[in-house]
């Protein structure tokens, strides 16, 4: 099975909350779609080539790189700052009163083609999804959110709770992130050979974090907290968010264990961060909302909250920390998410003959999803 066989394979379209009207107003709103590269990515380049500080560029959500994205996107400044590339191309399409936001996401358009099927798999998978329209699924966090975690090492984020900030920042600079070039995989692994000698790392340093981060530990040694404040901002909301995401997957994961019908086993499926788990739902799962791990977190369903201090203590974490300022301004932030989600308008087209693999089939499908719920998850649910 092949999913993002082709950015075409995966469209993703923005349902925004956004008033947009054609006179002028404080923020000019675009339309920003793309291939191949994820949103924060795009959004600088494009602040680099119109000279705009990147504080003046508001969005909603960030958009998967392997996919054809379509998404809003507003600028503080009435200019017409179109732009168009080979990878994106940010189109004007009026004005609003408001910022983009992630709050005014509503959802998310899926249109999918799953390739390299054989017959069988292409049937289960028709059925599958059939059944997840009527079903739901866990609203997991998929792998995609995972991209700063090092199997083995941890994460940034974590091991900034704990005050171990020299583990942090060396993950930040030498971890490999998935579908990563050769050459960088090679300057990150003789990164981590010359750790603590400072003016060697400096001269193998490349990007603009890196040389930021080993020109003040050659100076001040030690600066190990410092040096991870200079990460741009995106970059430490990344790291903060897979933490987070890690901590309300493994919620959600013994939620479901806890709720199987007696003599049925979940079906798991690998994952970077740990595995997903399935089962039928129960009508308590089917209404959970679980909060994020964080400031101002407030459980509806006290065992949701007896689960999560059960996994602080087996990681020897205190709730404390959860609430703790990492890095100046940067903590992790509660919000409500659902524990199952429902997609909506199901459309599901029969095995058809896939013209990229003979041999094999393919499946298309379109479906719609609340902000933050994951389209591959889907997938996963409707192939077991």
């Amino acid at each position: 099975m092949r999913l993002k066989t082709t950015p075409e394979d995966f469209v993703v379209r923005e349902a925004v909350d956004l008033h947009i009207r054609q006179e002028p107003a404080r923020y000019r709103v675009y339309l920003l779609e793309k291939k191949g590269w994820n949103t924060a990515d795009a959004l600088a380049a494009i602040a680099r080539a119109r000279g705009l500080p990147p504080g003046r560029i508001q969005y909603g959500g960030k958009k998967d790189r392997h996919a054809h994205t379509f998404q809003y996107v507003t600028i503080d400044d009435r200019a017409d700052h179109s732009l168009e590339t080979p990878h994106y191309r940010l189109r004007a399409v009026g004005y609003s009163t408001q910022p983009m936001a992630p709050g005014r996401v509503l959802a998310n358009h899926f249109a999918l083609t799953v390739r390299e099927l054989t017959r069988d798999e292409a049937e289960r998978l028709v059925r599958g999804v059939r059944r997840v329209a009527v079903q739901g699924f866990p609203n997991y966090f998929d792998d995609q959110r995972f991209g700063s975690y090092a199997p083995g090492r941890g994460f940034i984020a974590e091991e900034m709770a704990r005050g171990r900030w020299e583990q942090a920042l060396q993950i930040a600079l030498t971890h490999v992130y998935p579908g990563e070039k050769r050459k960088a995989k090679v300057r990150k692994r003789r990164l981590l050979e010359a750790w603590g000698d400072w003016a060697a790392c400096l001269d193998l340093a490349e990007t603009a974090f890196e040389r930021r981060c080993f020109a003040l530990l050659k100076e001040h040694p030690g600066s190990f907290r410092a040096a991870l404040a200079t990460a741009r901002r995106e970059e430490q909301e990344m790291w903060v968010s897979a933490w987070q995401a890690f901590l309300w997957n493994e919620v959600l994961r013994r939620l479901i264990a806890e709720a199987a019908r007696e003599g049925e086993k979940p079906a798991e499926v690998p994952g970077v961060a740990g595995p997903y788990r399935f089962a039928r739902p129960t009508p308590e799962l089917r209404q959970m909302v679980i909060p994020l791990p964080g400031r101002g977190m407030r459980f509806p369903h006290p065992r949701a909250g007896r689960i999560l201090e059960g996994v602080l203590r087996e990681r020897r974490l205190r709730p404390a920390q959860l609430e703790a300022e990492l890095l100046p301004g940067l903590f992790l932030k509660s919000s409500p998410r659902e524990a199952w989600v429902v997609p909506r308008s199901v459309q599901v087209n029969p095995p058809e003959p896939d013209e990229r693999y003979p041999g094999f089939q393919r499946v298309s499908l379109r479906f719609t999803l609340p902000r933050g719920a994951y389209a591959t998850m889907l997938i996963k649910a409707a192939v077991l």
